[in-house]
């Protein structure tokens, strides 16, 4: 995933029109493995992390292929982190949010979180049951907010 993630990433940065920044935008496992990148590379300008569940994770769920949580890498989050969370959702639930939300104070990293009542995983994607409208498009303002503020400038 990282591999593939900074390939993209050269490849934006090669881009003619590009003003000199990058940013990544995932939800749910997507949202998790932007973070992890932010974390483990020093190259994207914004992160976005929708819903991003096993972000926080128990002992118990660590193994040799995840030998790692994710929240364990907060204190190397290279840029600023946009996340938007469902309160009706499980993974992550309301308490792994907080947690989250809490290491990235404690690292000093700049980050937004929104939550919002009514609206559990996946509240963005329009053609499934769990879609909110209301929820959605306040996010979806907040995200372009985010990436205007973070990623415009340099002649862009």
């Amino acid at each position: 995933m990282v591999g593939d993630t900074a390939a993209a990433v050269r490849w934006m940065r090669a881009q003619p029109g590009l003003n000199g920044k990058v940013g990544l935008f995932g939800s749910c496992s997507g949202g998790r493995h932007a973070f992890i990148y932010a974390c483990l590379k020093q190259d994207v300008d914004a992160c976005v992390e929708l819903w991003g569940g096993r972000v926080v994770m128990s002992k118990e769920e660590l193994n040799d292929k995840t030998p790692v949580a994710p929240i364990d890498m907060t204190k190397d989050l290279s840029c600023p982190l946009l996340g938007l969370f469902g309160n009706d959702d499980r993974a992550p639930s309301p308490e792994q949010v907080n947690m989250h939300e809490a290491d990235l104070k404690k690292h000093g990293k700049v980050h937004e979180f929104h939550r919002y009542d009514g609206a559990g995983h996946g509240f963005f994607y329009w053609h499934r049951p769990l879609y909110r409208p209301e929820q959605a498009m306040d996010g979806w303002s907040k995200v372009f907010a985010f990436l205007r503020k973070h990623l415009a400038g340099q002649g862009g």
